[in-house]
Formats: C-alpha cells, structure tokens, sequence
C-alpha cells in the first residue's frame, strides 16, 4: 500500500478550516465586551463607500484589513494611505500599508498595514476637599495603534487564503497596554460572477496586558459575505453582502441578536466605467455611505460619506499608489 503526501497547502486550508468551524463557539468566554472596538472602523475608502461589505471585495493593499486572501488580487506593489478626523475631528484616524507579490511564482503575497485611532481633549479630574466636587488637573490624549502582517496564498485557481499576525500597543491616559492576536481568511470563486469569503478576526482572542496588571482579551468576530461580479462593455458592476457575527452579548447594541450571539449586516454597490471612475453606495449597520473614486495609474483616489445618526457625520479620503 503507496503512502500518500499531503501537502503543506492542503495542510494549511485544512487547519483554517477547521479553526473557523470550532473557534468561534468555544473562545469567546474569555473575551471581553467591547474591548476590540477601536478596531473595527474600517479602512479605505473604497470600502467604506460600500458599507464596509468587502470581506469578498477586497482584492488590493486594504485586503490586510478586510481579508487577507483578498491580498492575492495585486499584480505589483501597492501601498495606500487615509487620513481622518471623524465625529466632528472627535478622533483622528490614520492608516498605511503596503503590499506585494513574494517571489516569482505569482502564488504568494505578503503585506504590512499600520493603523492609529486616537484623540486629546481627555479630562483627568481629582476631588476638591475645599468645593467638595471634581476638578480639572489636566487634559490628556488616547490612541491605539495596530500593527498587522499578512500572508496570502492562492491554494487554486479558485480559493485564495490568508492569515495576519497583529500587534496592538494601547496608551490611555492612566494606563497602557499590550496585545497580540491573529485572523484568517478566505475566498472562493464558485463561478466567474460570484465569489464567497470567510474572516475570522482576533480567532485565538488577542490578550491585551495593562501595565496595571490588567488582562482582557477580544473576542472572535467571525464575518461571512459574498460579491457578485459582472462586467459590460466598458461598465463594471458589483454587488456586496457581509454579516459580521460576534459573541459579545451585546444585544441591543447590535441590529440583530439572539443569546450572546449578535449579527451586523453590510450592503454594498459599485458601478465602474473602464476602471477609471467608480460610484458606490451602501448601507452600514442601517448607515447610509456613499462613495467615489478616480482611477489613473499610478494613483487611485477614492473618497466616502457616511451618515451618523448620533454623532457627526463622517468623510474618508484614501490614496492608492501601485508600481512593479
């Protein structure tokens, strides 16, 4: 009887596979609540033009955010980079990354992205014995930054797979700390006008460490979504859905729930002429966002609205460059 070889990539997609199926149920007792939030404003705004429904979508610089399979759709080097003051400059938000092709073979791609969301205007108070309420000593600043590598790696003609490593550093004004974590991801081309994708984010937790002693870890959020893909003539049109699935118990908080368990759903659309010049539109959580973008090589500048019911509306504005 012949022994019979696996190989490392079927190794590696049976490992993912098998981490998306039983991850997610068992790992989110240890998160949590809400201590990944600063992490999920998405990036780009090509995506967030679209709702931020582009787990099936994201084929450049970006995919280390959104999936890093989508990694595998560059030709070249890429890099991007966005620049936000969001909820009336409430908090800035910067983001750079930069991705290429590894070796010559056309089937492996690395990246690396760099994310900051902070802010001042932090109160630090004390009490007053002689007015007996709270003063003001100093005002200070917060931000979390994320730092993320990916790989990527076409398993087929058909499925494309990645993995980030990522590192969190937090500064709050009375403390700070440390994290690591990881996602996975995945895509799959059932046919030439669809494709599918999986994402699990934080799937090992991320344990943050505080200076103080503190420990917390994020929970797994796992997103599914699919993209549907025709082109005609000179136009080129794309519809997107994504459902974010997380464990957080954070029922009202989220559009739908049931138990522990929460849904948030993305929609998006866009509407290409000769890759040139692109119009989007979407929905966010029940948000509104809209979009454009200009493409011409070597540059691509896209530009987003997105609607806030309860805060300031926002605008995002992202540069692409690509070259060999």
């Amino acid at each position: 009887m012949k022994d019979r070889k696996i190989s490392p990539k079927k190794l590696l997609l049976a490992a993912i596979l098998a981490v998306i199926t039983i991850s997610c149920p068992l790992l989110p007792a240890y998160g949590a609540k809400y201590a990944g939030e600063p992490f999920y404003l998405g990036v780009g705004a090509q995506a967030l033009g679209m709702g931020s429904a582009f787990s099936a979508a994201s084929s450049d610089v970006t995919a280390g955010f959104w999936n890093p399979a989508g990694l595998t759709g560059i030709t070249g080097k890429q890099a991007a980079f966005m620049h936000a003051e969001t909820f009336g400059s409430l908090l800035n938000h910067d983001y750079m990354a930069f991705a290429m092709p590894l070796g010559t073979s056309g089937t492996r791609f690395g990246g690396i992205s760099l994310t900051r969301l902070g802010g001042g205007g932090v109160k630090i108070t004390e009490w007053d014995l002689n007015t007996n309420r709270p003063r003001i000593i100093r005002e200070d600043s917060h931000a979390d930054y994320q730092l993320i590598f990916s790989y990527a790696l076409n398993q087929s003609e058909r499925l494309t797979l990645g993995a980030n490593a990522k590192f969190i550093y937090r500064d709050i004004p009375t403390s700070s700390a440390y994290g690591l974590g990881a996602d996975i991801g995945m895509k799959y081309a059932a046919f030439d006008f669809l494709t599918a994708a999986v994402v699990v984010k934080d799937f090992t937790t991320t344990l943050l460490s505080y200076d103080t002693g503190t420990k917390e870890s994020i929970y797994p959020t796992l997103t599914a979504g699919f993209m549907l893909h025709r082109q005609f003539g000179n136009w080129e049109a794309m519809l997107t859905a994504d459902s974010d699935f997380r464990f957080e118990n954070l029922r009202d908080a989220a559009e739908f729930w049931m138990g522990s368990i929460s849904a948030d759903t993305h929609w998006g659309a866009q509407l290409g002429y000769k890759n040139m010049l692109f119009a989007r539109g979407g929905i966010d959580i029940g948000r509104l966002a809209l979009g454009g973008g200009v493409k011409i090589l070597p540059f691509q500048i896209d530009f987003a609205y997105l609607k806030y019911n309860d805060l300031d509306d926002s605008f995002r504005i992202s540069a692409l460059f690509f070259w060999s």
